[in-house]
């Protein structure tokens, strides 16, 4: 995975930006802001609620995100490259039809999101919860998980082949038969799986 490449940063208010290029950010604002049509790029992020910031149409390259809420935003159709997640919330974020490439996600919950359509390759995932996620309809390249929770979540049309799944919480997953070839399992899992497809185990 290829880390973002941050050269350097200037510190600022977040409701003073006028264009998100080279910042380090370690301030809320009161203020509601709304960002559309740019793109957020070699910036870091510390400690930032991003609940009274709306995000149109934003991509987002070689950025840092270290304890940010994310929630419920909205990147449907966009491009995100470069970025680390790091004990951070996006709760019930979408991300359908969006391009993701070497993402790493760190203690992080992104229960209830959405990549639905998405192109994602080269992501890390490590300690997250992913649980009640969607993954339909997705083209997965070079997934690497270590000890995540994706309870009740759904792969449906997403080939899985290859995908590391041995030390991750799988119970309650949603799956189509295709998906889950050459996935791989933990030999507990499995008994949960053939059930799923309606095999029962004497």
């Amino acid at each position: 995975m290829n880390k973002p490449k941050i050269k350097y940063t200037e510190i600022c208010e977040l409701e003073n930006i006028d264009d998100f290029s080279n910042k380090e950010i370690n301030n809320n604002s009161n203020k509601t802001l709304t960002f559309k049509d740019i793109e957020i790029s070699e910036c870091i992020f510390h400690n930032i609620n991003f609940h009274n910031i709306h995000f149109e149409r934003v991509d987002i390259i070689d950025c840092i995100f270290d304890n940010c809420d994310l929630s419920n935003k909205n990147f449907d159709f966009r491009i995100l490259n470069r970025i680390i997640f790091n004990n951070c919330k996006l709760l019930g974020t979408s991300f359908i039809d969006s391009s993701l490439s070497d993402i790493e996600i760190n203690s992080s919950s992104f229960k209830y999101s959405n990549f639905s359509g998405s192109k994602i390759s080269s992501l890390n995932i490590i300690d997250s919860d992913l649980s009640e996620t969607s993954f339909v309809e997705c083209d997965f390249k070079k997934i690497n998980l270590n000890n995540n929770d994706f309870t009740n979540s759904e792969f449906i049309n997403t080939s899985l082949k290859g995908i590391d799944f041995s030390n991750s919480k799988i119970f309650g997953i949603s799956f189509d038969k295709e998906s889950i070839k050459g996935m791989i399992i933990d030999q507990n899992d499995a008994k949960e799986l053939v059930k799923v497809l309606g095999v029962e185990i004497k």
